[in-house]
């Protein structure tokens, strides 16, 4: 059996209509969105006018079930929050849930410009489809400013790792790293994984006319991946050059 994976960084609710959009008119099976938000969320770039993963369950709920893991709440409103969600086909069976905290702050002062401290979660869901099961795990992981790997973010990426270790194969794992592949936590992942974006040497990642900043470009960088488990055999892999975010997307369509 394939499943067609969808990983994005959606930015909030900056790209709405183009993103409800693209994932309405694709029929994914696996799902994996970071940057979702709460109403009245500010931080950065972000000022968030809907609950972004309320709103997608509405509009996806035919098709597919959603689990939301809040990695941060904000000072900005009650109902302010950042996190990560999956959302998969409402046919799969849903067998574990669970979450790994890499880092913990809360609130987090919506009008900081330092995101060292911000809260970072791992959502990680165990299905059962057509009798295999496979887990899909989704991340984002900590910004230390740029691309260079900070001592703040190999502590959680050491976390990190030592809970892929736990994780029975298959799996996927995918998200915004905000590191580059070159970085020690990366290529410490990939002696557990494939990693699908060195594989198919991708060096960038963000979108050039919506990332703000405009002074990494045109070279940019590859910060965004997929990695499977070893045993896994991926038919097609992309990158979704079309402007849904600051970040492009990626697919992947993976055997199991």
């Amino acid at each position: 059996m394939i499943i067609k994976l969808l990983q994005l960084n959606i930015n909030a609710d900056n790209y709405w209509d183009k993103q409800i959009h693209y994932i309405t008119s694709h029929d994914f099976d696996i799902i994996h969105l970071q940057e979702l938000t709460g109403k009245d969320t500010i931080v950065g770039n972000i000022h968030s006018r809907r609950n972004t993963f309320a709103e997608l369950q509405k509009i996806l709920q035919d098709k597919y079930y959603g689990v939301l893991s809040i990695a941060q709440r904000y000072t900005s409103s009650s109902d302010a929050y950042m996190g990560n969600g999956i959302f998969y086909k409402n046919h799969y069976k849903l067998l574990a849930k669970k979450e790994l905290i890499l880092s913990k702050f809360a609130p987090f002062p919506s009008d900081s410009t330092a995101y060292e401290n911000v809260g970072r979660t791992v959502l990680h869901l165990t299905f059962e489809i057509e009798n295999k099961q496979i887990s899909c795990i989704n991340t984002h992981a900590a910004w230390g400013g740029d691309h260079i790997e900070k001592p703040f973010q190999t502590k959680q990426g050491e976390m990190l790792f030592d809970y892929l270790q736990t994780v029975t194969p298959p799996f996927v794992l995918s998200g915004d790293f905000n590191i580059t592949p070159d970085q020690p936590l990366i290529k410490k992942i990939d002696t557990l994984t494939r990693n699908l974006i060195t594989e198919h040497k991708i060096t960038n990642t963000l979108d050039p006319k919506n990332h703000r900043a405009k002074q990494l470009f045109p070279k940019g960088l590859a910060v965004d991946y997929i990695f499977t488990s070893k045993d896994l055999e991926v038919k097609k892999f992309a990158v979704i050059d079309e402007d849904l975010s600051d970040h492009f997307g990626l697919t992947a369509e993976i055997t199991i």
